[in-house]
């Protein structure tokens, strides 16, 4: 028999309270937040366009799903419909932020998504409510229903299947060479490396810092010796990434269009039976460096496939990617960072060099040193990936 969880102010929660106490607020504090997230839920509940109030039911259920690193905090609801309050009718998402993280993720959903994204391809919008401090929006479920098998891109890459990288390619980045990267979007722009610092970074220290991190990962998994301010693996010097990118005396140009923004592998969905690609999290959705988006994705493909090879092996693998070459035995992982560097090709090639694709794979692999909850395997990689971008950089990509 199923056995109901606790109920909080009328809510069935999981998660809830965690994320309230997460906060480390003072204990008023804390209840204001509470008091504020609760309400935020409640009035999105009772908005016509949620529907939720439509079906009467006696409950709903909020299961925690984010929270990650940043203050919002995303919850399933479910509404639990039948006589004894256990029929459960369609699941919806609500994510609380604080008011101005929210109100920005309304407004590029409403200025850039509605628009750019496929109908398929993105959850709808269907409430938005605010109190003092913090504000909710309300979507369409994309995540796994009953009897369905939708995952985030994160979970097929961690069972080693990167046939879904190609889909999500086709799905998403096809459909949006006529939206958010057709001609008239795209503008010529003056400084690529303004453009990582300030979206990546904040400040150069946090580059300088993030360097720091990179050479210490060299030296644990690949035996780097510093060298002229960057080091040497096996007799080959890699260049410092942080001079490279950052401390340069003249400004090096690129193009920009309209980016998804934080396309990491938590927040494409990934419909199994029915092929079909939904992305989520619209908070830094805008402007930004045309090849930003697949880097990203690039990334997470690093990031998250399983560990199948030593690090003397990730080095290698990670020259032979710079380089453009295939991997010896039809290596999958190598196989789908590939398939997005051609597709980056087919998009942006007539306008954007390889240099700037390079730097971008330097940039934001250079911001992910900063991550803590990386595996040794995912840093390495990273940090293989950022170093062999600097030596193709520098200009000795066949050293």
């Amino acid at each position: 028999m199923r056995r109901p969880p606790a109920t909080i102010h009328g809510f069935l929660t999981t998660g809830f309270a965690d994320w309230i106490s997460a906060s480390h607020a003072p204990p008023r504090s804390g209840r204001r937040k509470h008091k504020e997230a609760l309400c935020v839920i409640r009035r999105l509940l009772a908005t016509p366009s949620v529907g939720v109030a439509d079906c009467g039911p006696r409950a709903v259920t909020l299961e925690s799903l984010a929270g990650g690193r940043s203050a919002a905090h995303v919850f399933k609801v479910t509404p639990l419909c039948g006589p004894d309050g256990q029929v459960e009718g369609l699941p919806i998402v609500i994510k609380i932020s604080p008011r101005a993280e929210a109100e920005d993720e309304k407004d590029n959903y409403d200025k850039f998504v509605r628009a750019g994204l496929p109908v398929l391809c993105r959850p709808e919008l269907l409430g938005f409510a605010r109190t003092r401090d913090y504000a909710g929006l309300c979507y369409s479920f994309a995540g796994a229903r009953q009897g369905s098998d939708v995952a985030t891109l994160t979970n097929y890459l961690q069972r080693g299947d990167t046939t879904k990288v190609e889909l999500v390619l086709q799905s998403i980045f096809e459909p949006m060479r006529d939206t958010w990267y057709s001609p008239p979007l795209i503008r010529e722009e003056s400084d690529i490396a303004l453009r990582y610092l300030a979206r990546y970074f904040t400040r150069d220290r946090k580059a300088v810092e993030s360097e720091a991190i990179l050479q210490a990962c060299t030296a644990r998994y690949f035996n780097a010796a510093r060298l002229d301010g960057g080091c040497t693996v096996g007799g080959t010097y890699f260049p410092p990434p942080h001079a490279l990118l950052f401390a340069r005396d003249r400004k090096h140009p690129y193009h920009s269009c309209i980016l998804h923004g934080d396309l990491n592998t938590d927040n494409i969905f990934v419909a199994h039976e029915q092929p079909r690609v939904t992305l989520v999290d619209f908070q830094k959705t805008g402007r930004g460096h045309v090849y930003e988006d697949l880097v990203a994705l690039e990334a997470g493909v690093r990031i998250n496939y399983p560990p199948d090879a030593s690090f003397t092996q990730i080095l290698q693998s990670e020259r032979l990617i710079a380089l453009g070459r295939p991997q010896s035995g039809g290596n999958p992982y190598g196989s789908s960072i590939r398939t997005i560097r051609g597709a980056a090709s087919r998009f942006f090639g007539n306008l954007e060099g390889a240099a700037n694709y390079h730097f971008a794979v330097g940039a934001i692999g250079l911001r992910l040193m900063q991550a803590t909850d990386l595996s040794h395997v995912a840093r390495a990689r990273v940090a293989a990936s950022v170093i062999w971008a600097a030596k193709v950089l520098m200009g000795e990509l066949s050293v």
